[in-house]
């Protein structure tokens, strides 16, 4: 689905089930560096408060750099209207050539830095699933499960994932639903 992201954040407190599952059913694809910075536009932040008062947002736009090269992402997340759960984002994104200059372009343009997030990730495959292990400098180890495959519903494809988790035995894990910039604005995740 193109432009269409599915996919969930979990912790474990013991990931030993996950990663044991890994080595023996999924494709390892190796590891990688990223550095986010994420923006937002000044003139009309993208931050707000919820009504518990934490810093949220539903855009996000990030330039992400990683030995593959960078890259500029923007994601608006769907929620649901009754719990504000996310369900699911509009992910556009492409390769841009000179890190600095986007950088630069962006300032001028009036958007601000408004986190930096420095992490190691470590990814597999398996059928219609990526499964990556994030190493978050200042926040800890989380795992990203997402849904490749396709669903008539994106607002069905968590479940889809849910059912995943169940079935290769993960129990017992903490539904991080908010992104890393999040996490760094608010401590009690």
């Amino acid at each position: 689905m193109k432009y269409i992201e599915i996919e969930i954040r979990i912790y474990l407190e013991d990931d030993s089930v996950l990663v044991s599952w890994l080595k023996s059913n999924a494709q390892y694809i190796g590891e990688l560096s990223q550095e986010d910075i994420y923006y937002q536009p000044i003139k009309y932040p993208f931050i707000i408060k919820d009504d518990e008062g934490y810093k949220d947002a539903d855009q996000w736009l990030r330039v992400r750099t990683s030995r593959k090269g960078t890259e500029l992402c923007y994601k608006y997340w769907h929620r649901d209207s009754i719990t504000k759960e996310s369900l699911y984002a509009d992910e556009v994104e492409s390769t841009v050539g000179d890190k600095e200059a986007i950088c630069k372009i962006l300032e001028l343009l009036g958007y601000e830095v408004i986190s930096l997030i420095d992490k190691t990730r470590e990814s597999w495959i398996y059928n219609n699933f990526k499964i990556e292990r994030d190493c978050v400098k200042g926040l800890g180890n989380f795992y990203e499960i997402e849904f490749t495959g396709q669903t008539s519903n994106p607002e069905k494809g968590k479940e889809i994932i849910f059912d995943f988790l169940t079935v290769i035995g993960i129990e017992n894990w903490k539904l991080i639903d908010r992104g890393y910039p999040w996490m760094q604005w608010n401590n009690d995740w």
